[in-house]
């Protein structure tokens, strides 16, 4: 089977993960090696072997000393460099000189000890074995450990002269291997949990950010389908939407609510005579200083179709709203000059302002209506200006 550099690095990253768990626990582990360091002493002690005393003392202290160090350079984090297979290489690395020592040691005491001197260093080693069970998170290392350890005992009993030591020793070579194979199956037993883990919590990862682009493409989706293409300003839709909203908001406050309609004076005129890529670049144009014009996100500016805009202004009076109608005329009056917009000739608008304060009685579409009004009347009286609505009277003609 082939690696691929992403499969390589899933196992690199389930590598480290479980060489964090095994650090996690290091440091517990050096002082269980202590202990156990300490007690096997003990037997080397009572036997007056000096020189093993001595050897074991030494060794152990370099042992265990060389992984108490590694452990602190691996959780300081300041050798985040070094790859996750060194330290793995490193973790086995200690675990086979810890193994060949406490093989060598239990083997000796096996060979040449009284029984009871037997009977506690093969209780102390099985502890330590039991103990390093933990270990299996990264199997190689358990077994470096387990496989010396379990050797040198059975070794020690085939050459012990006490009753049984032929039993003994084979009971210790099969309890080697039993040891191993139990090991190797928890150890894949994890590793299986762990992938399996990781596999889960890719696919929520994956579900999340499909989620995200569902919802963003949506939010898309939604602006384009409430925005003009051409000038970016709300569409008809998002007029009405807004026109409505509003208008429920100041019948609840009480406040006044305006509108103000626009059209491009002679726009079809300047169409035929420049052409319609001349005319999008005057309605972009159109539509810059409606934006500029208005108070940011609380006002409304909207294309109708075509030449047609509107502004929607709440809380605005009627003196309010005729003040922002002068204010963007004069700027699109005056766009023209500006190199930014090399428009080909001067474009104007003419608009129409309406104001009301909602009411039992009376309707957006009053409102509106009103608006377009005076538009028209703007427009008959000579364009690029602006004409009030008076809402009562024309709520009478209707």
């Amino acid at each position: 089977m082939v690696s691929t550099p992403s499969s390589t690095s899933r196992e690199d990253a389930f590598l480290k993960t479980r060489i964090e768990a095994i650090y996690s626990i290091a440091l517990a582990m050096v002082g269980m090696d202590l202990l156990g360091s300490a007690m096997m002493a003990s037997l080397f002690w009572q036997q007056g072997n000096r020189i093993w005393l001595v050897i074991w003392v030494v060794a152990s202290a370099i042992v265990i000393g060389s992984r108490t160090v590694a452990t602190m350079a691996y959780k300081s984090g300041r050798f985040a460099a070094i790859p996750s297979r060194r330290w793995a290489a490193s973790l086995t690395a200690f675990s086979a000189a810890s193994g060949l020592l406490w093989g060598v040691a239990l083997g000796l005491i096996v060979a040449t000890g009284t029984d009871s001197q037997v009977m506690f260093a093969i209780c102390v080693a099985l502890s330590g074995l039991t103990l390093s069970i933990a270990h299996v998170a990264y199997w190689p290392m358990y077994a470096a450990f387990e496989i010396p350890v379990m050797l040198a005992a059975a070794l020690g009993f085939v050459v012990s002269d006490r009753p049984g030591h032929w039993p003994l020793a084979g009971a210790a070579t099969v309890m080697t291997i039993v040891l191993l194979g139990v090991s190797r199956r928890l150890a894949a037993q994890v590793l299986h949990a762990h992938r399996l883990a990781a596999a889960n919590q890719a696919l929520v990862e994956s579900l999340g950010a499909r989620g995200k682009a569902l919802e963003q493409a949506c939010d898309a989706l939604e602006r384009v389908s409430r925005t003009d293409p051409l000038t970016g300003l709300a569409n008809r839709r998002q007029r009405d939407g807004r026109l409505a909203d509003e208008w429920e908001r100041a019948l609840r406050s009480g406040g006044p609510l305006a509108v103000v309609a626009i059209d491009v004076d002679h726009f079809k005129r300047f169409n035929d005579t420049h052409g319609h890529a001349e005319g999008d670049r005057a309605l972009k144009a159109v539509a810059e200083m409606l934006l500029a014009g208005v108070r940011g996100p609380v006002d409304l500016a909207a294309r109708q179709g075509g030449e047609e805009f509107m502004l929607i202004l709440p809380g605005v009076d009627q003196a309010g709203a005729a003040s922002i109608a002068e204010r963007v005329r004069v700027m699109v009056a005056t766009c023209s000059n500006d190199a930014g917009f090399a428009l080909p000739e001067k474009v104007t608008i003419s608009l129409g302002v309406a104001a009301i304060h909602p009411g039992p009685g009376r309707s957006v579409h009053e409102l509106t209506i009103a608006a377009d009004a005076a538009l028209y009347r703007a427009k008959m009286a000579g364009r690029n200006r602006y004409e009030i609505a008076v809402i009562d009277s024309v709520a009478a003609a209707a």
